[in-house]
């Protein structure tokens, strides 16, 4: 048996970076939890721990990768309530670690799925494997903690165990063959193989349910960080048309004050003209009163209307000063205020105006661009054709059917009457009248009432025996044209 009691043989392990830094028993562990005692090394921050329990040969016969956050005091966060003990005893097949196949509980083999965010996956590369700096560590700081083991701990078999992923190799896979099966040996070497078989089987499993488990994670981180930019440019968005509602508000605020003033200056003016009724009918009853009495009255009634005339004007001119003071002030402070606003807009709309300038400016160069580099890939194409062969031709009467080079392309396109003129050597006038004789054979000459001779003729097939005028006449009108030229001519 152990010198100390049953606790002593759980143990909890505390890793920093990718080694073990620290080693405590669990009941030192549980006055953490409680409250009684703190790790103000670990104040603030989130370890990754494993809890351990030993068998009395001091190896471990159970182990659960679990991660706590500690506060900024050193304890353990009182969110923090993961059932170590129990989640031990339902774990999953393990690897083995000295004293045969262990109860495992990860982040990828979590018996209660809830506490499986909590936990963490074991690192199972050969350079720096979880669970041998485990066995490392117990084998350490066992004797620190006063742990003896109850017996002599099992010779190590032939082979040392390796806790990293088996490399399997074709030789290691069974075949099917027609010959009958033969018996073997079914002592402790068939044992011993199947054990390494299994622990090697649930050594791949668990490797292969800790790299499922990571890359789930970074997907999900991955969605996360996604969804956070996604999140940023709504509320840029947001924050954007909030500063334009505000600014429209601000401009409707100030113009309602601008209405407010103006209604302030109207209301004063209407005081003023009620103050001037008032004095004109204090005029008028004094006017009266002196009318109506004499001497003593009449005196007294004058000086009465003098300080009240003087009072009327103290009282206007104060009125008047305070009211011009203060609607100045307002005024100038509202003037200032309302040109600073339609400075900074006009600034903004300036801005916007020359970004809409040079989008415009880009825009035109693109265009420009876009219309060269069709032009120059029309002209590429137009001179590939012509090296392989390829001619352009085009049939126009008089000049029959022509070939047109590449060169030539674009004068032909401009103005195809005056290219097929050019080959017929006439001119594009003649060419025309003489098109015009050609699809319709007939006379021209006007008989008066807007009305032609329209009698048929024989169709001159040359453009260069074309004569305007004799060409396109009958026999009848030839005459008369060259008797009136005959005529014209002699004067």
């Amino acid at each position: 048996m152990f010198e100390t009691n049953l606790a002593s043989a759980e143990m909890v392990l505390f890793w920093e970076g990718e080694g073990i830094d620290k080693a405590m028993m669990f009941s030192d562990f549980e006055a953490t939890l409680d409250g009684y005692v703190g790790l103000a090394a670990y104040a603030g921050i989130e370890k990754r721990a494993a809890y351990l329990q030993l068998d009395e040969a001091l190896k471990v016969r159970a182990c659960v990768l679990f991660t706590i956050a500690f506060d900024n005091a050193g304890f353990a966060e009182r969110s923090w309530n993961l059932p170590l003990r129990h989640m031990a005893e339902i774990a999953g097949r393990g690897p083995d670690m000295g004293g045969g196949p262990v109860n495992l509980s990860c982040r990828s083999q979590c018996s209660i799925s809830w506490h499986a965010p909590k936990l963490w996956d074991p690192v199972m590369e050969p350079e720096r494997n979880t669970f041998n700096q485990i066995a490392a560590e117990v084998a350490a700081a066992a004797p620190r903690f006063g742990l003896r083991p109850a017996r002599r701990a099992p010779a190590a078999p032939a082979h040392a165990p390796s806790y990293a992923a088996p490399q399997s190799s074709d030789e290691d896979i069974p075949v099917l063959t027609d010959e009958p099966p033969v018996l073997t040996d079914t002592g402790p070497a068939w044992n011993q193989e199947r054990d390494q078989m299994l622990e090697r089987l649930a050594a791949q499993q668990l490797q292969i349910n800790t790299l499922s488990t990571e890359k789930n994670e970074t997907i999900a981180r991955m969605g996360m960080l996604h969804q956070q930019q996604v999140s940023i440019l709504e509320a840029q968005n947001s924050k954007l048309i909030g500063q334009h509602r505000a600014m429209k508000e601000q401009s409707d605020a100030l113009r309602v004050e601008v209405d407010a003033l103006r209604h302030q200056i109207s209301s004063l003016q209407g005081l003023e003209q009620n103050l001037a009724t008032e004095r004109r009918l204090h005029e008028e009853q004094l006017a009266s009163v002196l009318h109506a009495k004499v001497g003593e009255e009449t005196q007294r009634f004058e000086q009465l209307l003098a300080q009240k005339e003087q009072e009327f004007k103290t009282r206007e001119a104060r009125i008047k000063g305070e009211t011009q003071i203060a609607l100045d002030q307002r005024l100038g402070e509202e003037a200032a205020r309302f040109r600073a606003q339609m400075e900074s807009l006009r600034a903004e709309l300036a801005k916007r105006e020359d970004a809409l300038a040079n989008l415009s400016r880009q825009m035109d160069a693109e265009k420009a661009r876009h219309t060269q580099s069709q032009k120059g890939a029309a002209d590429e194409f137009l001179h590939r054709l012509e090296s392989l062969g390829m001619n352009f031709v085009a049939f126009h009467p008089g000049a029959g059917h022509i070939s047109v080079p590449v060169a030539e392309l674009s004068n032909y396109a401009g103005n195809p009457m005056a290219y097929a003129a050019a080959k017929c050597m006439v001119s594009e006038a003649q060419y025309r009248g003489w098109l015009a004789h050609y699809e319709n054979p007939r006379c021209g000459a006007s008989i008066g009432d807007n009305k032609c001779c329209d009698a048929r003729l024989i169709r001159t097939d040359s453009p260069t025996k074309f004569a305007a005028g004799q060409s396109d006449r009958c026999a009848r009108h030839q005459a008369a044209d060259s008797a009136i030229d005959n005529v014209l001519r002699f004067r």
